[in-house]
């Protein structure tokens, strides 16, 4: 009878507790049902907003004040250059010349639009900060057009009353209140952070300059800018944007920057039927001390003549028996099929050192998407650097990179990004090349020609580049536009050393909310799923065996 009465007393209880642990688990369903209906309804949502978002950074501040500390021994900063041309206009009109800033609207209509009233409001912050140097205008164009006549003769943008135009002197740039905000890829219609810092700062540095440089994009071989992100960065890196037809153009004096991008036709040369050389005038450009940049990924086409002219800087994008190769890293990547992968800084040599002031700070992934390999070219040696016996510096190391000497002429190419030791290359799904420590798979390098010039009684060293890129979608709209990618910040750096300009690097979107977590690798989150849903099972067994051990020992 006693075992009869224990017995029962256990049934009683286990049934008790998993009647409470199942109403607790239905009461807890129930009001998250109804509060989530309710908050639905009535709109009880939080701001989370970032505050402050028309507030200045130090960097802002510090960039128009000082310029950039990288290149401070070769260019002023924006208020120097406003200095010096009120000095070289003293007792004129001009001699307390300001950078402009003008709204095409009248002030309350501005501040009436939610959009451009952001950009309102940053603008004059910077008057605030820089009373002396920057001034705010609003002029109604709409009822007086001919206000911005000036602006008006050379420019190919149309002036509106959303436009934004910053200007010094003879110079200026026309702005929509588009492009002081980031949209997402699919969308044009809400914006999901605000760019107005480096809208304002790029073209603050651009119009105080003693002459904007322009960057030409090659047309007429296939060329695609679909991802317009990838225009708006040349622009806040100084640049005005020019598009150039070279079989029937002659590039423009003022170019120091060549574009190629995605070509699917190759580049003409002489072939006795035509006489035009496309290739002979990018070698007379780059004979200057000017630059070039060429994407291509695996759907690129072989294309001789460019890439024949490629390799005479190093470049030589790798193919498999006339198919080109698709680098797959899972270890590195953020999509299942690990074609989507965060590339390796290189942290020595030439490449290193352009990328070591993004690595001095939070350092960003770098992604990399349908990519494929680059190799140095047969005619470039391969070459070893060890530092001298006895050097004390530590950034001083070991590094391999390419160098070519031919009649005077001293070329040298150096890695910026690789795939990890784990990646492969892939041509028709068959991998062809199985990566390593000893041999990591380049995805972007950068080629340089140095030449010394005897100035009277000085020597001074000019330079000329060319970055190859083995990904298009490297420079897509959402990898340009993500805050968690550092793809942006990293061609502003490269344009930076290529240009010998100062450029707005390091100043950050700030986005309205953000709660996505986009730099997680496919394997860490697969390792993040077993332990969230493996540890919390195996402490709950656990916690059981032990309540069950030590109610039996009582």
């Amino acid at each position: 009878m006693k075992m009869k009465a224990s017995t029962g007393r256990k049934l009683r209880y286990g049934g008790m507790s998993l009647f409470l642990t199942a109403l607790i688990i239905a009461v807890i369903i129930i009001v998250n049902v109804i509060f989530s209906a309710l908050a639905q309804k009535f709109a009880w949502y939080g701001d989370l907003t970032p505050p402050l978002l028309f507030t200045l950074s130090d960097e802002c501040i510090d960039l128009i004040k000082n310029g950039d500390a990288e290149y401070a021994n070769s260019t002023k900063s924006p208020i120097e250059m406003v200095d010096q041309v009120r000095a070289e206009n003293a007792g004129t009109e001009n001699a307390d010349m300001k950078i402009k800033i003008i709204f095409c609207d009248e002030v309350d209509k501005v501040k009436a639009n939610s959009a451009q009233n952001y950009v309102f409001e940053t603008a004059h912050q910077l008057a605030a900060e820089f009373p002396d140097y920057i001034e705010v205008l609003n002029y109604n164009v709409v009822r007086n057009p001919t206000s911005v006549d000036e602006y008006r003769a050379t420019s190919r943008t149309n002036i509106t009353s959303t436009s934004v135009i910053i200007a010094f002197g003879t110079e200026y740039r026309i702005r929509t209140v588009n492009s002081f905000y980031v949209f997402d890829d699919d969308s044009s219609d809400e914006p999901w952070a605000y760019n107005g810092e480096k809208a304002f700062c790029s073209s603050i540095l651009a119009v105080t300059r003693a002459e904007s440089p322009v960057a030409c994009l090659t047309t007429n071989h296939g060329e695609a800018f679909t991802d317009e992100e990838f225009l708006n960065t040349l622009i806040d890196a100084g640049y005005i944007i020019e598009t150039l037809d070279m079989a029937s153009q002659e590039i423009p004096e003022r170019c120091r920057l060549l574009v190629v991008f995605n070509p699917d036709t190759d580049f003409l040369v002489p072939d006795g039927v035509s006489d035009i050389d496309e290739v002979e005038k990018l070698d007379r450009f780059l004979d200057g001390t000017n630059s070039m940049m060429v994407f291509m990924d695996p759907a690129t086409p072989r294309l001789d003549n460019l890439e024949s002219y490629l390799e005479e800087w190093g470049i030589s994008f790798d193919r498999y028996e006339g198919d080109t190769r698709l680098i797959m890293d899972k270890s590195q990547a953020l999509t299942t099929d690990g074609y989507t992968f965060m590339g390796e800084y290189v942290t020595t040599g030439f490449g290193g050192s352009l990328t070591k002031d993004m690595r001095s700070r939070t350092v960003k992934p770098i992604v990399f998407k349908n990519a494929m390999s680059i190799s140095y070219s047969d005619v470039y040696e391969p070459t070893h650097y060890t530092p001298e016996e006895g050097s004390t510096n530590e950034n001083d190391v070991e590094f391999d990179y390419g160098t070519y000497s031919q009649d005077g002429t001293y070329r040298d190419i150096f890695d910026i990004f690789t795939t990890s030791a784990k990646a492969v290359a892939l041509a028709n799904g068959v991998e062809v090349e199985v990566a390593s420590d000893a041999n990591l798979l380049k995805l972007m390098t950068i080629s340089r020609e140095s030449r010394t010039q005897q100035e009277f009684y000085s020597t001074m060293q000019e330079n000329s580049y060319v970055l190859a890129c083995g990904s298009v979608d490297f420079a897509s709209t959402k990898m340009l536009q993500s805050t968690s990618y550092g793809n942006t910040d990293l061609l502003l750096t490269a344009l930076r050393t290529m240009g010998q300009e100062p450029v707005p690097v390091g100043l950050e979107f700030k986005p309205f909310a953000d709660d996505t977590i986009d730099t997680i690798t496919t394997a860490e989150s697969t390792q993040y799923t077993l332990v969230l849903s493996i540890v919390p099972a195996v402490i709950a067994l656990i916690t059981g065996i032990v309540v069950i051990v030590r109610r039996k020992n009582r």
